[in-house]
């Protein structure tokens, strides 16, 4: 029988004491909800109108990205007609699986039952844990959040199901002022607004210290997760005003992580499940591909093999040295899933592995 989605776990290890002998590196896996490649187009597209550095790119702005940033372009379609959505792109990123042909279908918001098989399988933590690996889904909950979700699991997102089924247990803003755990606007300028309580508790912080502070958690894991789902709201509300205020963010958090890394040593990606904020003229996702960002140890290699989602995943499995990096296996396991679902394993015109046939 399947685990319950409500059930939390006790951690297992603890921050600090990453034994140097398990990886020879960290990486730092973040994720930017609803970003995608758009046009250089100041009255359409914030990033083109507000990034200067690290997020230029997907303003179309190339020649403006610092020169050791990798960007490489990636299909969100996953093979499938329709809109990109969060629920079936998420769980490619975090399992390697086409979650578009486990469901035959897009599938937005938050996953439903087959997903949640997906991610109870294939979740990126639960199989670096199992491999002996410390990793973590980084971001801090209020303990009202956890208890809403435990009360209404359906609320739960993608996120949040990876971390459940590693065996851990949510972060929680105990951990954030541990300075183990990175609250989902990182500044706390948004927590103070929906929790003033809290404002005492956590002051407001500056993104760039904050980047530099996120470096050195990074350091006592071999793979942490972190989530910024901001600005796809941003997108959905078509508001330039909170996209400036997320690049701006962005851009000085990664400025600030990117001085404390060690890109001899480390390695940052930073991936997307959709487009949306870089075109304000309409409220949903785009068809664009999405920007993957890396920078540090391995992201030549990742840009000679990311060209989907479900690439992402088996690159990191690779980078840690661990049998499960290759594409055909995340092939393998999509058609593997859908075959389950009783769904057609492709749509017509793709190829066996969910992806337009190339030529």
């Amino acid at each position: 029988m399947a685990s319950s989605p409500l059930k939390h776990y006790t951690c297992s290890s603890s921050p600090g004491n990453k034994e140097p002998w398990r990886t020879k590196l960290s990486i730092i896996y973040l994720f930017l909800d609803g970003v995608g490649l758009g046009d250089n187009d100041p009255d359409r597209n914030p990033y083109s109108r507000y990034a200067h550095s690290f997020l230029s790119a997907a303003g179309g702005k190339t020649g403006n990205t610092p020169g050791n940033w990798t960007v490489v372009e990636t299909d969100a379609s996953l093979g499938y007609p329709g809109l990109p959505q969060s629920a079936t792109g998420q769980t490619a990123l975090w399992t390697g699986v086409n979650g578009a042909r486990a469901m035959g279908r897009h599938m937005t918001g938050f996953p439903g039952p087959t997903l949640i098989r997906v991610i109870e399988r294939y979740s990126i933590i639960k199989r670096l844990c199992e491999a002996g690996l410390r990793c973590s889904l980084m971001n801090a909950y209020t303990h009202s959040y956890i208890e809403r979700i435990q009360q209404r699991p359906r609320l739960a997102s993608a996120s949040t199901h990876v971390q459940r089924v590693s065996g851990q247990r949510l972060k929680t803003v105990d951990d954030l002022e541990q300075n183990d755990a990175l609250y989902m606007d990182i500044t706390h300028e948004i927590m103070h607004q929906i929790y003033p309580d809290l404002a005492e508790r956590f002051p407001t912080q500056s993104a760039r210290q904050r980047g530099a502070d996120f470096a050195r958690i990074a350091s006592n894991y071999d793979l942490c997760l972190f989530e910024f789902f901001l600005t796809d709201k941003a997108g959905h509300e078509q508001s330039f005003e909170m996209c400036a205020w997320c690049i701006q963010v962005l851009e000085e958090f990664l400025d600030g992580l990117c001085a404390a890394m060690d890109p001899q040593r480390d390695l940052l990606v930073i991936a997307s499940d959709h487009g949306n904020s870089e075109d304000l003229s309409v409220k949903t996702h785009t068809h664009r591909a999405v920007p993957t960002f890396l920078f540090g140890n391995g992201a030549e290699a990742g840009a000679k093999s990311i060209r989907s989602l479900i690439d992402i995943p088996p690159f990191l499995y690779s980078q840690l040295g661990l049998p499960d990096g290759s594409p055909e296996e995340s092939h393998r396991r999509s058609a593997e899933l859908a075959a389950e679902s009783s769904l057609s394993l492709s749509p017509p015109g793709t190829s066996a592995g969910g992806l337009p046939p190339s030529g």
